[in-house]
This record gives structure tokens, C-alpha cells and sequence, in this order.
């Protein structure tokens, strides 16, 4: 009877503890605040609205407790769901260098030498492969760019923002649960990115098809998220929101083909009509719908001045509706006090300029010789103190060999402690290099009023390699023929071994002292040439070797001629042995619009004709080279150009090595040809010539130029048929100029003292 007593007390203390936790459970949920969810739609640059409304409402007190964005909206969204405040997001967006971040451009700064003279010589360069040898598959069409823009720079963006965060995670533990939307290509489904590599998923986000590559991610090849859904409020209520603000910068469809000229209006439009289908039921799901004016901006409005006034913009829209927020925000209050909570540490910001120990640094996806050369060359070393401004001027100049289509890295936060400074926070450096594809494809357009149309192609056999065999062939069709073929191995230290072949068949007309007369001069010139190189050098290019040279007096290039006479013409060709040394320093800002820097080339000669070479050797010559030239920007549009440029023969005992002088470009028609504003056909002289010149540049607008050139000449024996007493010249050009998207675009007024006669020139793309 006893035991039983004591087996009803306890179930009774059983049952009355289950009711009290029953009744505990059912007052925590009825007491527990709805959820606050916010859904941020894609839009490009117009995403700064994005900012605004969030800024208000931090303002004024309303929690947010998870987020969902696509393209822009995941880039805005993710960062404020790490901790960032819109302040913060708001000067990062303003201070950025989108022109960088939105391409694959690497800055001239950090290029290799001979990547400097390729992107101010070829219009467009495209890598390929040769397909797997292995399987015997050579579908080169398979190996070329999935999108105009690898997306690394972006990629590397996010990594640096997102530090403590940056390796794989569940999204849902980030500061402020966070999701976006990306779109499959393989299927046209939308793709939900709530864990993984955080930075990854913003990336896949915002894959712009045709312009960005797409992402491989879990199987899935993923492009912008705006192609399926754009404004995705109904994946803020799979998080669990209670209450949506939906804030929308999706434009209505156009109607006036007016409206449709431009590229970002026209990729807005495609934007519109993507998630023409979707984007009425997702209002709809909102409880809050913000649609901020950002009338007068577009998908790439990135200046500065445009992200602040849209971010003002986003913060009236969020204004605007202030009586229904603060309803919102008293319902929230009848569940105790709301303010901004974050479930987790906030994202570790790290600037620019603050100093980091670096515990370790990890190269992957490269060669254990390549890696070694790869340290030295950009001094990132484990057990080192740095900087990001540092880590990214590295790895700009490691991007600058263009030997990778990308390299991505990113910090790790380490407990490792300095033993330099204890107060430094350390990091693991990972950096992973993807090799690009080895071969290259470049092409090259200009027209001008002398030659006509011209048109530049050059193969590259393993171009893209740091080290080996490369073989480069080059074709310069127009009105004087260019051919060349050059064979070089890279050893990764001692320079490049090089031997090359050059043909160049030309028509010079020559200027005379009567002011209506020229003579025209028909040269074939062949050279080939043994020598070393330097090795992925940046502001300096040398080259020395030996090098033979036939020059004749030829017919016009033809492909009746080369077949029935051959290209060489030994019969009556003039050789000339010899031996040279090139150097070059190139530090400017621009090729053809710099506003600093220095450019500067000395060459020196040797040379001998081929039937003295074993038997007069006294008879040999030498000659010199030298140009220099600086740009001072006096005010932010006056740039002052000072020049010189100089030539001298001593001993010369051929006339195939006068000094041409004459022509914009130097080197046109000869190798040896000096350029003088304002006399557009060259003439000879002897042994002597400088030129002196001063050009003044003014930029009217942000992309017009005008330029006044005036060059004044002495030598040592300006043409006898003038006055033999004579020895200075003087000409001058005006040039307006236009720095287009195919290359320069410039027309010159010239005159010269010296056959007194005025002449147009016209200019059209890169020159080459």
C-alpha cells in the first residue's frame, strides 16, 4: 500500500512538471516578437538605394533579423548581414574602383613590359587551349572565355570583407541569417545559396550572363540570380519572416524605342522582361513594398557622386513611408524593446593600410619551381609582417605576368602570435592560382590617311606559360607589309633566349625641298636576330644580341612577287652584320593619355657590311639612340610633354643607315626613323639629328583631348639643296584627340618651315 502511495506521488510530480514546461514552452512562443525579414532586388549599380532604406531603418529602430537579395541586392544584403552598417557599406561602395572590380583589367602599374606593349597594340586578345591531347580532343572552341569578366577581382573583393567568414559556413550563422538567388543555365531553375563559400555565392548572384563567367557550384553552373528572381521576397518567408519589406529597383518595360540606345538601358530592359512573370506575385507577398526613384541612373551608374545620391534616394523612400514603420515598430515594442542584434561577432574588418602578421602563406594550383619564383616575385613569405595594399599590389603584379586567369585569395584568422609585435592579429594567407589557357589570339585595326586600313594579327604558342618554349607569329597587313615570327625560351631566371625573324616591305615617299614634289623609295628589309631578353620585368625592357640585316630596293609587296621571286632578293640586297643593345624604361600611367611618368629608350649599334665582316673590320660603324619623355599634369585638364629624341651614325659607311626623320611614329617606315611633328613624308638626313618638342595637352572632356606639338629639329647636315648653313628646322601640329574604345582616334593640322606646306593627318585606333 505503501509502494503504490509513493508511485502516485510521483506521477504526480511528473505530470505537474510536464504542465509547468508545457506552460513554460507556450509563454515563450507568445511572447516571442514576429520576425523581420527584408528582400533586396537586383538592379547593378542602382542597388546603393539599397543602402538608404536600410540606414532609415536603423534609424529609427526596426530589427532585422534575416535578409535575402539577389545580384546587387545579395552584394548589399550579404554585406549588411555580416555586421557591416550602411555607412560602412556606403563608403565601400562610393570609394571602389569599379572600372577594376568590373573587368579583368589588371592596371598598367603592375604589367609585365610586354604585356604593356599588347594592350596599347591589339584591340582584343583571346586566350585558348588545344583541347586534351590525351584524349585526342581539340575542341579549341571549347577552351575559349565563357564571359567577358572572370569575376576574380570580385571574388577577392568579397574574400577581404568577409574575413572570419570567408571559408565554407552555413549562412544561417552568419551575424544576420542570409540567402541568395542564383539561376542554373543547365536547367532555368533557380538555385538557393544559404551555406558554402560565402563570397562564392555573392559572386554567383551577380553573374551577369555573357558578361560574367558563370559559377560552378554543388553541379550547378550558376548565373544571376535576376533571371529567375529578381525581387525574392517569397525566399524571405522560406526563412521564416514573419514581415517583409520588399524594397524593388526593377525598372516598368520601356515603350519608346528612344529609351533603348544604350547598353544599360537595354540590359535593364532584358532584366524586366526576365522577371516580368514573377515580380507581381512577390509584391504582393510583401507586407512592406519600398520602390525607390532612381530615375536618371542605370545598371553601371558607379561614379561616386551617382552612389551617393542614390543612397539618399533609397533613405527619402524609406522616409516616405515612415507612419507605416513606426506602426510596425510599436506592434514590435509590445514584445519588450527592438533594436539591431546580431546572433554572432560581426565580420573582422581589417583596412587597407593596417598592419597584419602573416603566419603562413599558402601557394595552390601551381608548380613547386614556379612557386619559388612566384614568392620572390611578389614577397609574400610566411612569418612576415603586410598589409591588404600590399597583398593586392602583389598579387597585381603575380595577375601581370597573364600566365593565370585568375588568382583568388583570402585570410584566415589564426591564434599563431606575432613575434614581432603581440598586438598584431595574424592570418593565414591562402592564394590559389588557376592557370590560363596558354595560347593567345590578338587582333589589331587601325586606319589612317597614309597607309589606309590596316590590320594586326599575332598567334601565341604557349604565350600564356611563365617558362618553356614560346612561339609568336605577327602579321601587319596594310599598304607596307609586316611579317614576323619570333621563337623564345623562358628558363624562369636568367632572361629569355630569343630568335626572330622580321620582314617589312615599304613605300616611302620621301619629302623634297620643292614644296609640291616627293620621291618614292621602295625598301624590302629582312633581319634576323639572336638574343636575351629580360624576364617578366615591369618598368624596364633589355634586350642584346647579334642580328643580321638585308636591305634591297624592292618591288611592292605582292603575292605574285613573293611566289615568283621570293621575298629575298640576294642579288641586289646590301647585308649588314652586327650586334646591339636595347633598353627601355616605362613607367606611365597611360600609353597614350598619361598624366605621369617617364618614358625612355637607348639603343646602341654595331654594324658592319657583310663583305668587310672577315676582312676590313675598321669599316665597321656604330650608331646611337636616344629619346626621353615625361608628362607634368600642371592642372587636373593643362599636362605639359617635354621630349627628346636623338640619333647619331659615327663612321657611317652605308646610306641604307641615314637618319630618317619625318611622321607621328617613330619607326614606321625604318627602325631607325626619328618622328617630327609637322612633316607627315619623312626625309633623309646624315649622321646627326635631334629633335626637341614640347607638347602642350589640354583635355576639354573627360575623354576629348586638344594638343599643341611644336618640335624643333638640328642636324648635322639637313639636306645641301636647301642651304648648307642651315642646320635648324622647325614644325609644329595641332591635334584633336579622342580616347575611344578602339584606341586613339586623333586628326593633326601640320606645317613645317621646311617645305612650307600644311597637311592633315587622320589617325583611327591603335598604333602599330
Amino acid at each position: 500500500m505503501l509502494q503504490i502511495r509513493h508511485t502516485f506521488v510521483a506521477l504526480l510530480f511528473v505530470l505537474l512538471g510536464c504542465s509547468g514546461l508545457y506552460a513554460q514552452q507556450t509563454d515563450t512562443v507568445s511572447t516571442q516578437r514576429p520576425k523581420i525579414g527584408i528582400a533586396l532586388s537586383g538592379g547593378g549599380a542602382k542597388g546603393a538605394a539599397h543602402i538608404g532604406v536600410l540606414k532609415y531603418l536603423e534609424e529609427i529602430g526596426i530589427p532585422i533579423d534575416c535578409v535575402a537579395g539577389t545580384s546587387m541586392g545579395s552584394i548589399i544584403g550579404g554585406l549588411y548581414s555580416l555586421g557591416y552598417t550602411p555607412d560602412e557599406m556606403a563608403a565601400l561602395i562610393a570609394d571602389m574602383d569599379w572600372s577594376v572590380y568590373m573587368s579583368n583589367n589588371v592596371d598598367r602599374y603592375y604589367q609585365s613590359s610586354t604585356i604593356r606593349a599588347r594592350q596599347s597594340t591589339y584591340l582584343f586578345s583571346v586566350p585558348f587551349g588545344s583541347g586534351n591531347f590525351a584524349e585526342k580532343s581539340f575542341n579549341i572552341l571549347s577552351t575559349l572565355p565563357s564571359g567577358v569578366i572572370n569575376g576574380a577581382s570580385l571574388i577577392n573583393l568579397f574574400n577581404r570583407l568577409s574575413i572570419g567568414y570567408n571559408d565554407s559556413i552555413d549562412f544561417k550563422k552568419l551575424p544576420i541569417p542570409f540567402s541568395c538567388v542564383a539561376t542554373d543555365i543547365l536547367t532555368g531553375d533557380s538555385v538557393i545559396l544559404d551555406h558554402g563559400l560565402f563570397p562564392k555565392a555573392i559572386r554567383s548572384s551577380m553573374a551577369i550572363p555573357g558578361v560574367f563567367s558563370p559559377v560552378e557550384w554543388e553541379g550547378h553552373l550558376l548565373a544571376d540570380g535576376g533571371l529567375v528572381n529578381n525581387f525574392p521576397v517569397d525566399l524571405c518567408l522560406q526563412m521564416g519572416a514573419d514581415f517583409v519589406i520588399g524594397v524593388e529597383l526593377a525598372e516598368e518595360l520601356r515603350t519608346n524605342p528612344e529609351d533603348m540606345k544604350s547598353l544599360p538601358q537595354q540590359l535593364s530592359q532584358y532584366l524586366s522582361i526576365a522577371v516580368q512573370n514573377n515580380r507581381s506575385q512577390n509584391r504582393q507577398l510583401c507586407n512592406l513594398y519600398m520602390h525607390p526613384d532612381i530615375t536618371g541612373y542605370n545598371m553601371l551608374s558607379f561614379s561616386k557622386n551617382a552612389i551617393d545620391t542614390m543612397v539618399a534616394r533609397g533613405y527619402l523612400c524609406a522616409k516616405a513611408h515612415h507612419k507605416e514603420l513606426m506602426e510596425l515598430k510599436a506592434k514590435l515594442e509590445t514584445y519588450g524593446p527592438c533594436s539591431k542584434t546580431l546572433q554572432a561577432p560581426r565580420v573582422r574588418v581589417v583596412q587597407n593600410n593596417d598592419s597584419i602578421w602573416l603566419s603562413s602563406v599558402l601557394y595552390k594550383g601551381v608548380l613547386a619551381t614556379d612557386a619559388h619564383w612566384l614568392i620572390n616575385k611578389s614577397g609574400l613569405r610566411s612569418g612576415t609582417v603586410s598589409t591588404i595594399d600590399e597583398i593586392q599590389k602583389a598579387i597585381g603584379i603575380l595577375m601581370g605576368t597573364e600566365s593565370y586567369a585568375s588568382i583568388l585569395y583570402k585570410l584566415l584568422p589564426d591564434d599563431t602570435v606575432s613575434p614581432v609585435d603581440t598586438s598584431l592579429n595574424s592570418y593565414r594567407l591562402l592564394i590559389q592560382f588557376e592557370p590560363a589557357e596558354p595560347h593567345l589570339l590578338s587582333l589589331g585595326f587601325r586606319y589612317d590617311s597614309q597607309e589606309k586600313a590596316a590590320l594586326l594579327f599575332h598567334l601565341g604558342i604557349n604565350e600564356q606559360r611563365l617558362s618553356g618554349f614560346k612561339l609568336g607569329i605577327d602579321a601587319n597587313l596594310n599598304y607596307n607589309i609586316r611579317l614576323g615570327t619570333k621563337l623564345s625560351w623562358c628558363n624562369m631566371g636568367l632572361g629569355d633566349i630569343n630568335f626572330a625573324y622580321r620582314y617589312h616591305n615599304c613605300t616611302l615617299n620621301l619629302s623634297l625641298s620643292d614644296t609640291s614634289r616627293y620621291s618614292v623609295w621602295k625598301v624590302n628589309h629582312h633581319n634576323f636576330s639572336l638574343f636575351l631578353s629580360e624576364f617578366h620585368l615591369r618598368d624596364i625592357t633589355f634586350a642584346f644580341g647579334i642580328d643580321e640585316n638585308f636591305y634591297s630596293n624592292g618591288h611592292s609587296f605582292s603575292l605574285d612577287n613573293v611566289l615568283y621571286d621570293g621575298m629575298f632578293h640576294f642579288d641586289n640586297a646590301k647585308g649588314f652584320f652586327g650586334a646591339f643593345f636595347h633598353s627601355l624604361f616605362d613607367n606611365l600611367d597611360n600609353a597614350y593619355f598619361a598624366t605621369r611618368g617617364f618614358y625612355g629608350l637607348a639603343d646602341i649599334g654595331w654594324h658592319v657590311d657583310n663583305n668587310n665582316l672577315f676582312r676590313q673590320l675598321d669599316l665597321s660603324f656604330l650608331d646611337f639612340n636616344i629619346s626621353a619623355q615625361t608628362y607634368l599634369q600642371v592642372t587636373p585638364t593643362i599636362t605639359v610633354i617635354p621630349q627628346l629624341n636623338s640619333r647619331l651614325v659615327v663612321s657611317k659607311s652605308s646610306a641604307w643607315y641615314d637618319n630618317l626623320v619625318g611622321g607621328s611614329v617613330p619607326g614606321r617606315y625604318l627602325d631607325h626613323q626619328l618622328a617630327f611633328m609637322g612633316l607627315i613624308r619623312p626625309i633623309r638626313v646624315d649622321d646627326f639629328a635631334a629633335i626637341a618638342r614640347v607638347d602642350l595637352r589640354y583635355q576639354l572632356f573627360s575623354k576629348v583631348y586638344l594638343y599643341f606639338m611644336p618640335n624643333v629639329i638640328y642636324s648635322s647636315d639637313w639636306p645641301r639643296r636647301i642651304d648648307a648653313s642651315h642646320h635648324f628646322n622647325f614644325g609644329f601640329a595641332l591635334r584633336a584627340a579622342y580616347d575611344s574604345p578602339l584606341g586613339p582616334v586623333s586628326l593633326d593640322f601640320n606645317w613645317n618651315d621646311f617645305t612650307h606646306r600644311a597637311s592633315l593627318y587622320l589617325n583611327i585606333g591603335y598604333v602599330f
